[in-house]
């Protein structure tokens, strides 16, 4: 192989291996339990309670709330209606 040659497939190899790590190491974002509460304009009691009662998916560790962005705007979209009286 000429150096050009191991060049390229060293850049090869070395772009799938951070493809790799990307896709297995990916940590997915999440929001304190400050963050969705003023996300959602709520204190963080209530915030607390939405987690507590099972309203809002989360984690939990140690005392520290985890919560997806995702799962904020899922409980928002089942809480909003549209007026159809007009």
């Amino acid at each position: 192989m000429t150096t050009i040659e191991l060049t390229q497939v060293s850049a090869a190899v070395a772009a799938e291996l951070e493809n790799r790590m990307l896709h297995h190491f990916q940590v997915m974002p999440t929001l304190t339990l400050d963050q969705a509460a003023e996300a959602l304009g709520v204190s963080n009691e209530t915030m607390r309670k939405l987690c507590s009662d099972g309203k809002i998916p989360h984690i939990k560790l140690d005392r520290v709330y985890r919560i997806k962005p995702a799962d904020l705007n899922n409980y928002l979209e089942s809480k909003y209606s549209t007026n159809k009286e007009n």
